[in-house]
C-alpha cells in the first residue's frame, strides 16, 4: 500500500516553500536581502498591479541587481507566490492571535472568522488585485491555492485542538472546512456585516465540533 502521502505541489511551489524553509535558518544578510526584495515587490504590485509588475521594476525598487533578484527567487512565479504566502503568514498571526483571547471554543471561532473578513476588507492589495487583475491573483487562491489551503488548515486544525470537548474524529475535515469558507468569503465578500457573518460561521464549526460535549450534558 502507498504511504499516505504529503501534498505533491507544482515545481514552482516545492521551490518557493523549500526556500522559505531555508531562509527561516539562512544568515541575516541572506534574509534581509529576501525580506527587501519582497516589500518592494509589496509595493511594486501596489503600485502597477500583478500583471504589470515586472522582474526588473522589483530589483530597481530594492536597490539590487536584476540578477540578484533571480537568484533569490527565478522567476515571477516564484516571486509572486513567495509574496502570497508572506502575507498569508501576517494573516495566520493575526488568526492566532484573535482565537487565544478566549477559552470558549465558539467564541474563539467567532473571534477567528470576524479578524479574517476584516482583514481582507482592509488589506492593501486584495481588493484591488481582486478588481484590477483577478486573472492573474486567482490562481494562486483558487487552482493553485494548493500551500495556502494546507498552511492555513495546519493552523487551524492546531488551534482547534487547544480547545476542550472538541471532537477529534471531525478536527481535520472542519479545520478544512473553516478554512475554505473564509477564503470563498474573501473572495466574494457578503452583503450582510462581517458580524453577522462570522457569527453564523462560528456557530456552525463549534456546534459540529462540541456535539459530545452537548450530549454529555444533556444525559445529566
Amino acid at each position: 500500500m502507498a504511504d499516505a502521502a504529503v501534498p505533491r505541489f507544482d515545481n514552482v511551489t516545492e521551490d518557493v516553500i523549500s526556500s522559505h524553509l531555508t531562509m527561516a535558518v539562512a544568515a541575516p544578510p541572506a534574509a534581509a536581502t529576501r525580506v527587501r526584495i519582497l516589500d518592494s515587490a509589496f509595493e511594486c504590485v501596489r503600485d502597477v498591479g500583478l500583471g504589470r509588475t515586472t522582474m526588473e521594476d522589483v530589483a530597481r525598487a530594492a536597490g539590487v541587481s536584476r540578477q540578484t533578484v533571480y537568484r533569490y527567487f527565478p522567476s515571477k512565479d516564484h516571486l509572486i507566490l513567495a509574496l502570497v504566502l508572506r502575507e498569508e503568514e501576517k494573516f495566520l498571526s493575526g488568526v492566532r492571535t484573535a482565537f487565544s483571547a478566549t477559552a470558549d471554543l465558539e467564541d474563539a471561532c467567532y473571534r477567528s472568522f470576524l479578524f479574517c473578513l476584516r482583514f481582507a476588507r482592509e488589506h492593501p492589495l486584495l481588493d484591488r488585485l481582486l478588481a484590477s487583475d483577478p486573472e492573474t491573483l486567482l490562481p494562486y487562491l483558487t487552482t493553485r491555492a494548493g500551500p495556502v489551503l494546507a498552511r492555513a488548515r495546519d493552523v487551524m486544525e492546531e488551534l482547534l485542538a487547544s480547545k476542550v470537548w472538541v471532537r477529534a474524529d471531525l478536527l481535520e475535515q472542519a479545520a478544512d472546512t473553516g478554512v475554505r469558507m473564509v477564503l470563498s468569503y474573501a473572495l466574494a465578500p457578503p452583503s450582510l456585516p462581517d458580524t453577522d457573518v462570522a457569527r453564523a460561521l462560528s456557530r456552525i464549526l463549534a456546534g459540529a465540533l462540541g456535539v459530545k460535549r452537548q450530549r454529555k450534558d444533556a444525559g445529566r
